[in-house]
This record gives C-alpha cells, sequence and structure tokens, in this order.
C-alpha cells in the first residue's frame, strides 16, 4: 500500500482506478493521497472573492475574481478573447520544465473571469448561459440572482448554495424544485414555507423536519390551517432578530429532533461519495449533478464522463485527467487549468477553442502550440514526446503545476475554504498566501446597525456603508435589495455577501473523506460525512428510508 510523501497517509488505488488510468493512458501509477490530489487541485480554482481592479489591457476599471496582485496579466474577457497574443519560448533540453513555462505564464494575459454566455452578469465569475445576476459564483442557466453560489436553474433568489431548479428563495442549501421558501435545506418541491429540513413536496411548513408530503405544520406538529396562520404570523421574519431565532431554533432542531441521511445520493447507479445526484459508474466523488459517467476522485462538476482526479469539469466534457475546470465541450485533458472548449491539451492553462496545445497559457483559438508557439501538426507530437522525456528526467511529468502557478492566493480558493491552511502550511505545499489585511474605512457603521425591519426604513440607508467585522470588508444596503426583502417578506442582508454565503454552505457537511460510524436505528455500520455531533441520528439508507417515508 503507497503512502502519500506530502500527507504522510497511506492509500491504496481501486481496481476501478487503475483501469480508468489504463483508459485516459495515465502513465505509472497514483503516488499522492486522493484528498491531497483534491487539495491541490481545488487550491488552482479561484473562489469567494471579486475584486476591483484596472483590466491591463485598457486601464479601464473592472470587477474580477482576480487580487491587484494577480501574478498574471489579467485583461477584461471581452478584450482578451478579441485580442490576445501572448509571449512564448523555445524549449531548452535538458532543463526542468515548470520554470521554463513560468517565465512566459506570469506575461500571459487571463481573462478577469470564467463563463460564457451571460447577459448582464459583469460582477460575476464561473457563470454560464445566465442573465441578471449580481455578485454570484459558480452558476448556471440562472436569471435575476443576488450573492448565489452554485446555483442550476434558478429565478429570482438570494443567499442560495448548491441549490437546483426554484424561485423565489432566500438561503437555501441543496435545495430542489423549491418555491416562495425562507431557509430550507436538503429539500425538494416545497413551496411557501421556512425554516425546513429534508422535507419533501411539503408547502405552508415552518420550523420542521422529515416532512413528506404535508402542509399546515408547525414544529412537526400537524395543524387546521386557521391555528396554522395564526401561529404563523407570530414568526414575522421581516425582522432580522425574529429570523436569527428561526436560525437558532433550526440548528436545535438538527441537532435534538432531526434525522439525517448518511449519504446524499440520488438516482444514481454504481456511485459511491457523497451528494450525488442523477451519476452513473462514479466512486470517491463528491457534488456531482446530472449525467456525470465514469468518474473517480472528482469534485464539484456534472454533464461529464471518464474524468480522474479532476475538480470543476462540466457541459459535455469527456476524458479529462488531473484537472481544473475543464467545461464546456472539452475533450482528452491533462493537467491542465481552466480550459474552455478545448480538446487535446496538456499541461495549458487558461485557454479558449483551443487544441493540441502543450504547455501553453492564454491562448484563444489556436491549435498545434507547444509553450505558445507555433509548430506544424506533423511536427507536433515528436516535439511533445521531446519535453515529456526531459519532464519524466526531472521528476516533473504526472505532477500537476506547483502551487506557485496560481492565480490567487490560497485563501481565495475552493480549497482555501475546505482545507484551511495557515501561513506555513500552505507554503510548505507551494501556495501563496495573502498577508494583507484590509482596514476598516473610517466612514463605515457597524454591521448592527443595519434596520432590524424592513418596515422601518429611512431615505438615507442607501448612502451608508456598513462594515462586516468577519469577512472585514465594507457592505451597502441597494434599492434591489430593499425590494426583494419587502416583496419575499425577509429581513435586509446585514453582513458583506460572502460571509453569509460560506456561513450557508458550511452547513454542508464536505471534509473530502467519508468516516465509519453506526446508524442509530439498526447500529449497522455506514458511511457518512456528518460530524460526530449527529450521531445516534444518523439513518444508513435502509432504516432512513423506512423511518421518514
Amino acid at each position: 500500500m503507497p503512502t502519500c510523501p506530502l500527507t504522510g497517509q497511506a492509500f491504496e488505488p481501486s481496481p476501478e482506478e487503475m483501469a480508468l488510468r489504463a483508459k485516459l493512458k495515465v502513465e505509472g501509477e497514483p503516488t499522492l493521497h486522493p484528498l491531497y490530489r483534491l487539495l491541490h487541485l481545488g487550491a488552482f480554482w479561484q473562489h469567494w472573492a471579486l475584486h476591483k481592479r484596472t483590466c491591463d489591457k485598457t486601464g479601464q476599471s473592472i470587477i474580477s475574481v482576480y487580487p491587484l496582485d494577480c501574478p498574471y496579466p489579467v485583461w477584461h474577457k471581452d478584450e482578451w478573447v478579441k485580442g490576445t497574443d501572448p509571449p512564448g519560448a523555445d524549449f531548452q533540453a535538458g532543463q526542468p520544465v515548470f520554470p521554463q513555462l513560468w517565465e512566459f505564464f506570469r506575461k500571459s494575459p487571463i481573462a478577469h473571469n470564467v463563463g460564457v454566455g451571460c447577459e448582464n452578469c459583469e460582477y460575476t465569475d464561473d457563470f454560464w448561459h445566465s442573465k441578471n445576476c449580481y455578485l454570484c459564483h459558480s452558476g448556471f442557466e440562472c436569471e435575476d440572482l443576488r450573492y448565489c453560489y452554485r446555483t442550476v436553474q434558478l429565478r429570482t433568489c438570494r443567499h442560495c448554495v448548491f441549490s437546483f431548479d426554484s424561485e423565489r428563495c432566500v438561503d437555501l442549501i441543496n435545495c430542489h424544485n423549491c418555491y416562495n421558501v425562507l431557509f430550507a435545506q436538503n429539500c425538494w418541491q416545497c413551496s411557501d414555507s421556512a425554516f425546513l429540513y429534508d422535507c419533501r413536496n411539503c408547502s405552508d411548513c415552518i420550523l420542521s423536519c422529515n416532512l413528506r408530503n404535508k402542509r399546515f405544520v408547525f414544529q412537526n406538529e400537524q395543524l387546521d390551517e386557521v391555528t396554522y396562520r395564526a401561529r404563523r404570523q407570530e414568526w414575522d421574519l421581516r425582522s432580522r432578530q425574529v429570523y436569527q431565532r428561526g436560525c437558532t431554533t433550526f440548528d436545535a432542531m438538527m441537532r435534538e429532533q432531526a434525522l439525517h441521511r448518511a449519504l446524499q445520493i440520488d438516482q444514481c447507479e454504481h456511485a459511491t461519495g457523497n451528494y450525488l445526484t442523477g451519476v452513473k459508474d462514479c466512486q470517491d466523488c463528491f457534488f456531482l449533478t446530472e449525467q456525470m459517467e465514469g468518474g473517480i476522485h472528482c469534485l464539484r462538476g456534472g454533464w461529464a464522463r471518464d474524468c480522474l482526479d479532476c475538480v470543476g469539469m462540466a457541459f459535455q466534457t469527456e476524458l479529462c485527467y488531473c484537472s481544473l475546470g475543464p467545461q464546456e465541450n472539452c475533450y482528452d485533458i491533462r493537467f491542465c487549468i481552466d480550459v474552455i472548449e478545448c480538446k487535446w491539451m496538456e499541461y495549458c492553462a487558461h485557454c479558449f477553442q483551443s487544441e493540441h496545445c502543450f504547455g501553453c497559457c492564454g491562448l484563444v483559438g489556436k491549435k498545434y502550440h507547444i509553450f505558445n508557439q507555433p509548430v506544424s501538426e506533423a511536427e507536433y507530437e515528436a516535439r511533445v514526446e521531446t519535453i515529456r522525456t526531459t519532464m519524466r528526467e526531472t521528476g516533473e511529468y504526472g505532477r500537476f503545476f506547483p502551487g506557485s502557478f496560481a492565480a490567487t492566493p490560497y485563501q481565495e480558493s475552493l480549497s482555501g475554504f475546505h482545507w484551511p491552511l495557515d501561513r506555513s502550511a500552505a507554503q510548505r505545499y507551494g501556495f501563496r498566501f495573502a498577508s494583507k489585511e484590509r482596514k476598516r474605512p473610517a466612514d463605515t457603521l457597524d454591521a448592527s446597525t443595519v434596520p432590524d425591519h424592513t418596515n422601518t426604513l429611512d431615505d438615507d440607508l442607501l448612502k451608508r456603508t456598513f462594515w462586516d467585522e468577519t469577512s472585514r470588508r465594507p457592505f451597502r444596503i441597494e434599492s434591489a435589495d430593499i425590494a426583494f426583502a419587502q416583496d419575499i417578506g425577509a429581513p435586509l442582508p446585514s453582513s458583506y455577501y460572502m460571509t453569509r454565503i460560506q456561513s450557508n454552505f458550511r452547513r454542508i457537511p464536505f471534509t473530502g473523506l467519508l468516516r465509519e460510524t453506526t446508524c442509530g436505528k439498526c447500529k449497522q455500520s455506514t458511511r457518512t460525512g456528518w460530524p460526530e455531533e449527529y450521531d445516534g441520528r444518523i439513518l444508513c439508507e435502509e432504516c432512513y428510508l423506512s423511518s421518514v417515508y
């Protein structure tokens, strides 16, 4: 059993992994623990922050996921697509390859954000085929969203994470097909409700868990309509204090009353991991949705097949190995970062609509390039094999880019959220670490001074700037926030948007590993992602179905 040289953890590659490695024509056997493979890739996925900066091409002010000190030149995506011409280099035989790549990678412009097919979504990142979305990250076919993360086909929602096909909702966490719901987790087909956990096909319910096909339920007590509406009136969720009391009550319900399904795996065939929907033949994968087939050690994605050790693969992508963000009709991708509509790419980063490229960065619409320089189709493969031979000799081939190639500091990456590291650990793994602490502007007000109730607002509210101490970021209340809160009956936001998004996403238990526990009913061993504090209320799949349905 091999031992990971970086983590010291032993691991055993499965027969399925070795078969997929053979199918992908991956050389040798894995040397790093699967969890570290995900951590390293996730450190290259910029998350959790948008920065005001200038376009390095035009000098115009832009909003970008990349900070001012990004080691790459950052251009507005429109300028990048129509005019990028990154520098290249000649391969120096016998010399380590990664330093050669870095010499011209860091001079190669990259697009200010990721995603295509959007309208009026300038203040977003990783957004695709969406319209009128603001301060959102990772969405597909969404419309009229503000402050959301990892959403698919949502409309007119706020502060929702990892949720799908829902409308007019606030604070959804792993929910599907909901309408007019305030704060819910792991719910499907619910409407006109608030503070629900693990409910299906319910309406007009509040502060309840594990319901099926119910209406007029208050704290898991079935009421008649008149009594329910009278009790519901006592919870004026337009007040932040009342809404926060609902959150506190919800947390107590999760600990003391709710039954917890050990794993969230739905409509899947031969799948292991957690938070999987509609996938087939996937092993040790997390947060995959819809038409994902043949994935092993994959995190975050869907509509892809035959991917190994990948993060963020999506949208008709196939045959990918050890890559971050191959999306939108990618094919045969190895050791790549943020490639879109690309095929037959190896050791490339931030490329669009390109094919047959090795060791390239910042290319748009190119074919047969090595180190950002064109070569003939006839000589391409022989020259690439010469570089591979050198990389095998130096021990570089088969390894992903060093952490220093990441465009953002570790704290602003996907991995920085899921697996936070201190400065020394980040530097030991080769990642950059942000050191500058934001100073509070003198003219900002405490977040606690945001009006408690949406009916007690004054004309000067839109002129004020508030300070979120948790994220150490200023924020403002905008007219769209007021209109939505008053319309749906929710309080105003009272923190920087990312603070609330991260708080919601942390409610989804994920460490990259599953642990063994005992089913709270049958006492048989089961695997789960839930932490130990929920032991005794965690049920295996069979007991969960018999207890809840």
